[in-house]
Formats: structure tokens, C-alpha cells, sequence
């Protein structure tokens, strides 16, 4: 008897569904599955008849952040054997950057530490009104650093250090209201909802949609001047393709 997967993947009308499958514990994030979900994406990204990623968690959470286990294992590690394991997870928390189609989170139950965090790197984030979000780093006896840049640079440095510091977990309306996500709606409804997002997107012009991801990544990192310069040739780019 094989284990199963620890990643699921199932297209659906040109999108690519994956889905984290460590159900029992709480599709925690060790080196196995980010490294699948970090192929996945990467794969998605260079078939053309896909046109938008759902990233979703089986049964009870979303994720509920790093393996703590694997982590208690990797303690004798040296710096070098750390870097490159940090490394790899860094890429898990730029995953919206991996690719220029939408990435959208579908989450529901627990989504914290750095499952939160790869959750708010996607593009959306449809959340159940039953998902609790947070970073227990604190909690645990554990440093918050790794999660740290993402949540700063997606909230903002007061309240991302609050829900670093005092490491208290959120609702899905407080995530909203914090600008961690887009939408709420009934648990059950999650994928759903999801999947209709995903088809409204599908139904575009893919070349555009693709490259107003582009821009709009750019224009988070640089001054306007510079994002509009990028804008500005985009368009022409775009203009010159077409002609």
C-alpha cells in the first residue's frame, strides 16, 4: 500500500485545483509539500490550457503552518543545510510571483503561521466564515521570522506586528477588514465560490489577464514613476504584439 499524496491536483475548465492533502496533520507544511506545491505551480504556469490555480487544504484546515515535528528533527542542521531549507521555503511565501496567472487561496478551518502566509501570497483569498487566521510562532517558543516580510509588506507594519506579537488568531471578518482577503462566505461554499472566480477569470482574454498580473506585481515593488513607466510599455508591448 503507497502513502498518498501529499499534494492533489484535479483540472477543472482550464483550472488547475490542488489541493494540500496531509489531512491528519492539518496539512502542515513540511519539505514535501512545499516542494509539491511549489512544482505544481510551476507546472501550471507552463501549460497553456490552464488558466488560473486554486490552492485549497483537505478536510478540517487550510494549513496550519510549518511541521513542527520535522522542525524539532532539522535542530542539529548547520547554518549552510538552514539556509538552503529556508531558501526553499521563502519560495513557498513568493508563490504568487512564481507565476504570471491568478492564484486563488480557497480556505477554510485553521490557516496560521505559515500556512497564513501562503494563503495572502496567492493573488485572492476566498475564506469560510469559520476560518481562524494567525501566527502562533510566539506561542510555541518560536521566532517569527520567516513569516514576517509577507505579512509587512501585505498589511502593514502595526498590525502585522501586533498578530505577530501577541500571536491572538482572527476571524475571517478580521482577516477582511485587514485587507488579509477578499471575500466570505459559507465554509461549504469555499471551492465554489473559488471555482466561479477562477471561471470569470478563464473567460478573459488569458494574454491580458496574465499581463495585468504583471504590471500589477510591479507596481507593489516600485515607486508610481517607475510603475507606470512598466505599465506604460506593457501596453505598447501589448500594442505592437497585437499589430
Amino acid at each position: 500500500m503507497t502513502d498518498a499524496p501529499v499534494l492533489l491536483s484535479e483540472d477543472i475548465d482550464g483550472i488547475r485545483l490542488l489541493t494540500l492533502n496531509r489531512p491528519k496533520a492539518m496539512n502542515a507544511l513540511n519539505t514535501e509539500l512545499v516542494g509539491a506545491i511549489v512544482d505544481a505551480v510551476d507546472a501550471a504556469h507552463r501549460e497553456d490550457d490552464i488558466s488560473v490555480i486554486i490552492l485549497a487544504g483537505n478536510e478540517r484546515a487550510f494549513s496550519a503552518g510549518a511541521d513542527l515535528k520535522e522542525a524539532q528533527s532539522r535542530r542539529g542542521d548547520s547554518t549552510q543545510a538552514a539556509r538552503l531549507h529556508s531558501g526553499a521555503g521563502g519560495k513557498l511565501y513568493q508563490l504568487g510571483e512564481r507565476t504570471d496567472k491568478p492564484i486563488i487561496a480557497a480556505v477554510r478551518g485553521y490557516v496560521l503561521g505559515g500556512g497564513c502566509n501562503l494563503a495572502i501570497s496567492c493573488d485572492l483569498v476566498v475564506a469560510g466564515e469559520n476560518a481562524v487566521f494567525g501566527y502562533p510562532e510566539l506561542k510555541r517558543g518560536l521566532a517569527a521570522t520567516a513569516v514576517t516580510p509577507g505579512l509587512v509588506h501585505r498589511i502593514g507594519p502595526k498590525v502585522a506586528f501586533e498578530m505577530l506579537a501577541l500571536a491572538e488568531n482572527v476571524t475571517a471578518q478580521r482577516a477582511y477588514e485587514l485587507g488579509m482577503i477578499n471575500r466570505i462566505v459559507a465554509g461549504d461554499a469555499v471551492i465554489d465560490t473559488a471555482l466561479d472566480m477562477a471561471r470569470a477569470l478563464a473567460a478573459f482574454d488569458l494574454a491580458a489577464v496574465r499581463t495585468t498580473k504583471r504590471v500589477f506585481q510591479k507596481s507593489t515593488e516600485l515607486s508610481l514613476t517607475q510603475s507606470l513607466d512598466v505599465a506604460r510599455e506593457a501596453a505598447l508591448l501589448g500594442r505592437a504584439t497585437k499589430d
